[in-house]
C-alpha cells in the first residue's frame, strides 16, 4: 500500500473559504475519478492554528490518496483524468507539494501500538 500526501496552498487572492468550497466542490469531481485510487480524503486547514487563532496556516489543505503499490499510482498520474486533474489543480492553487509514503500506525483508538505498525488498506 502507498498512500500519497499532497499539501495545498491557495492562490493569492483567494479566501481560504473560496479556496475549500472550489476544491471540495469542483476539483474532486476530477480527482475523483484517478484509476486505480482506492481512498481520497481531503484536509481543510482550520481557523486555529498553533500559535493561535488567525495565523496563516503554510497550507491551506491536505489531500490523502492509496494505491495498492507505486506501480499503479504512476499508471494513475499518466491517465488523460490525472492530467486534466492536475491542471484543474494548477488553476486555484499557488503550491502543490507530492510526498509518497508508508503509513504506520502510532495509535489505535487511544491506545500506543508498539512497535508501531504498518497500516492496513484503508
Amino acid at each position: 500500500m502507498v498512500k500519497l500526501v499532497a499539501l495545498l496552498k491557495r492562490k493569492a487572492g483567494m479566501t481560504r473559504e473560496e479556496f475549500r468550497e472550489r476544491w471540495l466542490s469542483a476539483h474532486t469531481k476530477l480527482s475523483s475519478q484517478l484509476p486505480g485510487c482506492l481512498e481520497y480524503r481531503i484536509n481543510i486547514a482550520l481557523d486555529h492554528q498553533p500559535g493561535g487563532d488567525g495565523v496563516e496556516p503554510l497550507y491551506d489543505g491536505t489531500a490523502e490518496l492509496w494505491w495498492e503499490d507505486m506501480e499503479a499510482m504512476e499508471r494513475s498520474f499518466c491517465s488523460a483524468i490525472a492530467k486534466v486533474a492536475g491542471d484543474d489543480a494548477d488553476a486555484f492553487c499557488s503550491a502543490r507539494v507530492h510526498i509518497c509514503t508508508e503509513e504506520y500506525v502510532v495509535v489505535r483508538g487511544g491506545n500506543p501500538v508498539q512497535p508501531p505498525e504498518k497500516a492496513k488498506t484503508p
